[in-house]
């Protein structure tokens, strides 16, 4: 029988709670949140925290160190909020259903270890490291699993992991998969890996369907309620369910990997050839890391059908926050239902490996607000340092209209780094010289990375005054920011960032720096690929 909580730890359980939903109100109020909408009986918490807390400066604080508040400390310095608004704000907060609101919100734990990859050699060793050490369980979600030659060593190993005795569920679009690319669509072909991981005991689900019909869902959550999956999960499904009755379609964007609740690797990179090849890169560049690491190899693919892209290894508790995404996306989908909670799948050990604070961003089709598109919208409002955005899209018309209305102390900060000329994308051209005119001439920085005649799929954001780094699956995008499931980390780090700095200045030194503003369009509405770019910026 469980011993029953003294008085004095339930209190001191209770305060926790009560300060942890304070953080998390005030949070999901700078970020533009629907708090009251969330949460049933919450107009008088947000009434107060309106009324009491100056949004402008506790938004622009929350920037500076980071953007995100992560401790209830940090409210109190809150400029003109004293620990008198923070603690009665508490009496608003304490008897609230917080769980909502929790699960809405990003979450952070700190000790952890985050190494940064990029390009295919590199990020294929690790993602193999990671599979090969494993023990207890692997949770991969990705949008593509090409059946390459990438594809088979990430399935082999998986095969291998098996064969050990380690639990695998695997979740990937196959649809999305079956098109290939470069006009081979055997490489889209997955019968045959998904067959030989299902009969060696592995659990696989098709994302390719991330959501139910209008008139099957009520049924089906029904149905997953009855089998143990949590309200948790369920309501946040309810959220991509009203997306999905207008007729939007939705696609699981994001690309992670946890091990054995230690070990996590986050990125934009998919399971392909084109992301994880595994020949030499070119223009090797100095080494960035400290002597006894394994140096990660800066330079540009070495072939043009070879992509520039990375990802992060994370050691410590950031692996248990993403875990619990993992099995949200996981069981609603219809796989068997897991407590992410369980020692096996949170082992007791220690979990500090670095000092690294890692907060994981996760956002999905029909949120009430996007956090990660807020955090982007914030980082370019509250600019007041070197800032660097490297991403390959840019074609959300809120973060250009966000960057158009900065004046030039704040425009002088940032730097954009986008494969203008050569891309995947039909319209990041012409959207890109549509918008960047006039933040051009405020001080903007624009940096193309075509001048490598290869293209860049990496995601990474650098913000010198907090010393954070921001990477993941987010493209600056329609897609990303309304209709896809992505996910993102943002690690808060000093040593860290500035060694990720130095893998950024590597790409701004092979980048052609624009000079002269000829390059963007003063005039947008007289050229036609603008009306292209807008026609089609929420689908492709």
């Amino acid at each position: 029988m469980e011993k029953p909580k003294d008085t004095e730890q339930t209190s001191c359980e209770d305060a926790a709670a009560v300060r942890e939903g304070i953080k998390n109100l005030i949070n999901y109020l700078l970020s533009r949140g629907p708090v009251d909408k969330v949460i049933d009986g919450a107009r008088q918490a947000v009434d107060f925290a309106s009324a009491n807390i100056p949004f402008e400066a506790a938004a622009r604080y929350r920037q500076e160190i980071g953007g995100i508040f992560t401790s209830y400390e940090q409210l109190l310095s809150i400029p003109g909020v004293g620990r008198e608004v923070i603690e009665e704000l508490g009496s608003y907060v304490r008897g609230l259903d917080l769980a909502k609101l929790n699960a809405l919100l990003p979450q952070t734990t700190s000790g952890n270890r985050v190494e940064a990859y990029v390009n295919g050699p590199d990020c294929l060793r690790i993602l193999l490291d990671e599979i090969g050490k494993a023990e207890r369980y692997i949770h991969f979600s990705v949008m593509l699993f090409f059946n390459d030659q990438s594809g088979k060593k990430i399935a082999g190993a998986l095969l291998d992991a098996l064969k050990r005795g380690v639990k695998v569920r695997l979740m990937a679009d196959f649809g999305i998969t079956a098109l290939g690319y470069d006009k081979n669509l055997d490489v889209g072909n997955l019968e045959e890996v998904i067959k030989k991981l299902e009969e060696a005991g592995g659990q696989v689900i098709n994302t390719f369907k991330t959501c139910y019909g209008k008139e099957e869902w009520p049924a089906k959550r029904a149905e997953l309620a009855s089998r143990g999956v949590p309200e948790s999960s369920l309501f946040l499904q309810d959220y991509v369910q009203e997306q999905m009755t207008m007729g939007v379609n939705v696609v699981n964007h994001r690309k992670f990997m946890i091990v054995d609740g230690i070990s996590s690797v986050v990125g934009s990179v998919n399971v392909g050839d084109q992301y994880l090849f595994d020949t030499p890169v070119l223009n090797d560049a100095e080494p960035i890391y400290a002597e006894g690491d394994r140096e990660p190899r800066l330079g540009v693919p070495a072939r043009e059908e070879e992509w520039h892209d990375g990802c992060f290894r994370i050691r410590g508790a950031a692996a248990l926050t993403l875990n619990r995404i993992f099995s949200f996306q996981w069981t609603v989908l219809g796989g068997d239902v897991f407590d992410p909670e369980d020692s096996f799948y949170k082992p007791e050990t220690d979990m500090r490996f670095g000092d690294e604070e890692c907060t994981l961003y996760a956002s999905f089709p029909g949120n009430p607000v996007n956090v990660i598109q807020q955090y982007y919208l914030s980082l370019l409002t509250y600019a007041g340092d070197e800032t660097v955005i490297v991403n390959p899209y840019l074609i959300d018309q809120a973060f250009w209209d966000e960057l158009k209305s900065l004046d030039e102390q704040r425009s002088g900060c940032i730097a954009l780094c986008n494969p203008l000329r050569v891309n995947d994308h039909p319209t990041n051209g012409s959207a890109v010289r549509s918008n960047m005119y006039e933040p051009f001439l405020k001080g903007v920085a624009f940096y193309d990375y075509s001048h490598t005649e290869r293209f860049s799929h990496w995601k990474i954001t650098y913000d010198k005054r907090s010393g954070c780094v921001f990477h993941g699956s987010y493209n600056i995008n329609e897609r990303s920011a309304c209709h896809d499931f992505e996910l993102g980390v943002l690690v808060k780090g000093r040593s860290f960032a500035d060694q990720v700095k130095k893998m950024i200045d590597y790409d701004l030194s092979v980048s052609e720096k624009i000079s002269g503003p000829e390059t963007f369009f003063k005039y947008p509405a007289l050229h036609p690929s603008t009306y292209w770019n807008k026609l089609t910026q929420n689908f492709t």
